[in-house]
């Protein structure tokens, strides 16, 4: 299995990476602070008064680029998220400061009415573009769906199986795939689904190999267990995806 449009789009609404907004009535575009919590509607955290606050209305659309964890992993595209805009006060500001908390508990939120204030999106279009790629993705889908449990620690994961366990990586592939590993072989990308190994960055290019889980993980600690497995013990629990 692979993450669907609607997972990855979840992933990269969900405010580790920087988001754009582009709106009518704004020179050029803004950087933006934004989560996705579990309703699916963002949230941007925007400082008030300024410019950007006082322009934030009607339809606009949000913009969060991906960013390769590793040299040499591929993107996992744009997301383009559309939809009407409108400043939340009172309750519905402290309920969605709360929200936007579980995510991401930075301390501006603490002055949410004054020097801050929050916007909430409600997404009417979807789309991940990818190359000369773009899907569209439901919006009730990109509401329902959940973002990948192990996105905020694939950099730290990645790192730690290519300083520390590249062997085994390469002897992983050998038993799973039946032919050797690429040169320089090394983790590219980590999902609840599977792991994505490639060459090194020095080595020619050659295809890169997805390798997927027996079944999807749900959190950091279980992956850290799959992998331990995987490279240690030999377990079964992995399949040339």
């Amino acid at each position: 299995m692979r993450p669907t449009p609607a997972e990855l789009a979840r992933t990269l609404a969900g405010g580790r990476l920087a988001g754009t907004v582009h709106l009518n009535g704004y020179p050029g575009r803004a950087r933006v602070r934004h989560v996705t919590p579990d309703d699916g509607e963002p949230l941007l955290l925007v400082p008030a008064p300024g410019e950007l606050a006082t322009t934030l209305a009607g339809h606009i659309v949000l913009s969060v680029d991906d960013v390769p964890p590793v040299l040499g992993a591929p993107a996992r595209g744009r997301l383009w998220l559309g939809g009407t805009v409108h400043r939340l006060h009172g309750t519905a500001a402290l309920a969605a400061a709360d929200a936007y908390a579980q995510v991401n508990a930075t301390g501006d939120l603490l002055d949410v009415g004054r020097g801050h204030a929050l916007f909430r999106i409600a997404p009417a279009e979807v789309r991940l573009a990818n190359g000369r790629s773009l899907v569209e993705v439901d919006p009730a889908d990109f509401r329902a769906a959940r973002p990948d449990p192990v996105a905020d620690d694939e950099g730290r994961l990645l790192a730690d199986l290519n300083d520390h366990h590249g062997a085994q990586l390469a002897a992983l592939v050998e038993r799973v795939c039946g032919r050797p590993a690429p040169r320089g072989c090394r983790a590219l990308r980590l999902d609840r689904y599977g792991l994505v190994v490639g060459p090194g960055p020095a080595e020619p290019p050659a295809p890169r190999i997805r390798l997927g889980f027996a079944r999807p993980v749900t959190s950091v600690c279980e992956v850290t267990h799959v992998i331990h497995a995987l490279l240690w013990n030999g377990a079964p629990a992995v399949r040339h995806a």
